[in-house]
């Protein structure tokens, strides 16, 4: 599998939106994002340095989005963990993808390590995220917060994007890279490069 080639922090992020209600006699058309979804350790950052896992599970109406960032590109010793939390509707067969939304209710970051710490600390307005004070190990609420080049979601804010299965593989349009998609005109036209393989149902 070639490398993400995608920056540091876009691969720690999610998306999110809603979808319109259902046409009548969609349902038959409808597509099902339920279970888990894993990607491989992908290595990111400055030459592919890092490396990162994210991890989405999907149970009824519900998203869960997990991604830990390593200091190294096989993925040992973790030190940034972002978890994302929202509500899914979709989605719909739209040719070969899937439409669907959900709806941001909770982003968190959490360093895992004390250098990255000092760092956040040391630079609050850029990789800390405009916040300060920064603990291992201790979630901040990062929603409708910059990090870096990436500006994150607010809470109760809707995304649109498109999904490919492929037996048990998943591509996103726009998680976790693209957080601007909110109405469905943003919505991206083709997958990203990060496949997500089916690890439960």
């Amino acid at each position: 599998m070639k490398p993400a080639r995608i920056p540091l922090l876009a691969a720690l992020l999610a998306a999110a939106g809603i979808l319109p209600s259902l046409p009548a006699g969609a349902a038959e058309n409808r597509v099902d994002l339920q279970g888990e979804w894993t990607t491989d350790c992908l290595k990111i950052g400055k030459n592919d340095r890092h490396g990162v896992v994210t991890r989405i599970t999907v149970r009824d109406n519900r998203m869960h989005a997990v991604s830990q960032l390593y200091a190294q590109n096989g993925c040992q010793q973790p030190t940034v963990q972002v978890r994302y939390e929202g509500t899914l509707d979709g989605g719909l067969k739209d040719r070969d993808s899937l439409l669907f939304a959900h709806t941001v209710t909770a982003i968190t970051m959490t360093p895992n390590d004390g250098d990255v710490v000092d760092r956040y600390n040391r630079d609050p307005k850029g990789m800390g995220c405009g916040l300060s004070g920064w603990k291992e190990n201790i979630p901040f609420d990062v929603d409708g917060h910059t990090c870096a080049a990436i500006t994150f979601a607010r809470k109760g804010e809707t995304l649109f994007d498109r999904a490919w299965i492929d037996g048990n593989r998943l591509r996103f349009a726009a998680f976790p890279v693209k957080w601007s998609n909110r109405s469905p005109d943003d919505r991206p036209q083709s997958p990203l490069e990060t496949v997500y393989y089916r690890t439960s149902y």
